[in-house]
């Protein structure tokens, strides 16, 4: 690094980054605005105001112990403190846009609609601010601009046609929703990019993501236009103690509203992951779990949900077991992690992911059959012991045991035979089977068969042979072999 170039922090780029933004506006804005307001709607605009203030210097300054904090207050996430209090502020903007058009009885019908129609766009921003089902709308930026230009030439029509001195009003409503704007459209774009180069004679000990500026320019932005709905409130009949009183409870109240009605998007639409049900005596729920197949090993992504979680000692272990003779070809340990990556559930339910990897030894079989299995312990003193599980809709191995899938490593030998024994439907075959000469009534005796399916198959398929059935997997192109031990039956 050059002698002159200065390292500065990331944290203090988005202290100055703050300073500068909100010093001069909330100067500018009570100077000149919050100065005209009633007395409540002053009381209302700075609470507002000091709550996004207290978020944000959260966010920039906590040092988070775990997911769930780092989830709680981070400003790009979903669902948590930022959001919901972003989600919030658009809800009183509504709320006060629809009390100025009801109270206004003396301008006339048209602004008053405009003011009815503005404090219901507001609304929908509020629920979706917080459900982000923009995300579900192809090319949403192009419809929210269009919309936000909409809105920006009926503020201007209704400020040309209003008095001189409520325009001071319909100009902080636009210098706000071009603030919001500029946060919500144009940084979006490039909120998945960061800036890690140097600032001229500064280098960065980090990277700056672009969604630190995004989100204090939205709040900002909304703010400057809630107070531009107070100064329609306070220049309209004077509210009455009541109107202020039901202004002052509708952000907690939307809020509730949110918690009630909001469906979180299910774990597997978050993750990719497959649904799971399985509860330990550990007070931890195995909720999704995903497994990833590599060249020489498998990955899998535990998402457990606590009730009663003590990270002291639990562990998780992962084996291959065949399900033939019950041996145990691969086997992972892992201690759970204390700073977990977290996620929410539907019902609100916290859900954390662990996550290992497991190599196959090199000498795993090919042509197998084999469970993936999934084990909870602690260390509880001297000894690990394993948890017992108490429902399950997963199909247990033992009673600390649940399988999550099955596996089968393909042989680097062709052992194809060219006329099978038998073809079956759905593009079964039998290679061939092996039976000893002779067995004694009331013994077991050993059958090899080899069978195969040109076609993968989900689900579960039945093997019949004598009284024996066996569930196994069925993966197109490989060859199974299973040994079996049947029962000959007495004489």
């Amino acid at each position: 690094m050059d002698a002159t170039e200065s390292v500065v922090t990331i944290h203090t780029l988005l202290r100055i980054f703050a300073l500068l933004l909100y010093a001069p506006v909330t100067l500018v804005a009570y100077r000149t605005l919050v100065l005209r307001l009633t007395p409540a709607a002053k009381c209302l605009a700075s609470l507002m105001l000091a709550a996004q203030v207290l978020v944000i210097v959260v966010a920039l300054e906590i040092h988070p112990s775990s997911g769930l904090e780092t989830w709680l207050w981070h400003l790009n996430a979903e669902w948590n403190i930022p959001s919901t209090l972003a989600s919030a502020q658009l809800a009183l903007v509504g709320g006060l846009a629809l009390a100025a058009a009801w109270l206004s009885k003396r301008r006339p019908a048209w602004q008053r609609l405009y003011l009815v129609a503005l404090g219901l766009v507001f609304l929908f921003l509020a629920r979706d601010e917080y459900t982000n089902f923009h995300e579900y709308i192809r090319h949403w930026e192009r419809q929210y601009a269009a919309l936000g230009a909409v809105v920006a030439a009926f503020t201007l029509v209704v400020a040309l046609r209003s008095p001189r001195h409520l325009w001071r009003w319909h100009v902080c409503l636009l210098i706000g929703l071009a603030m919001s704007a500029a946060g919500a459209l144009l940084v979006e774009q490039l909120k998945h990019e960061s800036l890690c180069s140097s600032l001229g004679a500064l280098s960065q000990d980090g990277c700056l993501w672009r969604y630190f500026v995004e989100e204090p320019l939205e709040f900002l932005g909304i703010w400057l236009v809630l107070l531009a709905m107070l100064g329609q409130l306070s220049q309209a009949s004077p509210p009455s103690r009541r109107v202020y009183g039901a202004l002052f409870l509708l952000p907690a109240l939307w809020v509730v509203l949110l918690f009630q009605t909001t469906e979180i998007i299910p774990i597997p639409d978050q993750t990719g992951a497959r649904l799971a049900a399985v509860a330990f005596e550990s007070a931890a729920d195995l909720r999704a779990f995903r497994i990833e197949r590599g060249q020489g090993d498998i990955k899998l992504h535990l998402f457990l949900s606590p009730r009663r979680w003590d990270f002291d000692g639990l562990g998780y272990s992962l084996h291959l077991i065949d399900q033939v003779s019950g041996d145990s070809y691969a086997k992972g340990d892992k201690h759970a992690d204390d700073r977990l990556d977290f996620l929410l559930g539907p019902g609100y339910s916290p859900v954390y992911r662990q996550w290992m990897k497991l190599a196959f030894p090199p000498e795993m079989p090919a042509n197998r059959a084999l469970w993936i299995v999934l084990s909870l312990w602690s260390k509880r003193g001297g000894d690990y012991v394993s948890h017992k599980i108490f429902d399950s809709d997963h199909r247990l191995l033992s009673e600390t045991q649940v399988i999550l899938g099955e596996l089968a490593l393909p042989s680097s030998e062709r052992t194809l035979t060219a006329d099978p024994e038998a073809v079956f439907e759905n593009g079964f075959m039998l290679d061939g089977a092996e039976f000893p000469s002779s067995a004694r009534a009331g013994e077991t005796m050993e059958a090899r068969i080899a069978w195969r399916s040109i076609v993968a198959a989900g689900g579960g398929y039945y093997l019949n042979s004598f009284i024996l059935c066996m569930m196994s997997p069925v993966i197109g192109g490989v060859t199974i072999s299973s040994r079996w031990a049947l029962a000959c039956p007495p004489a």
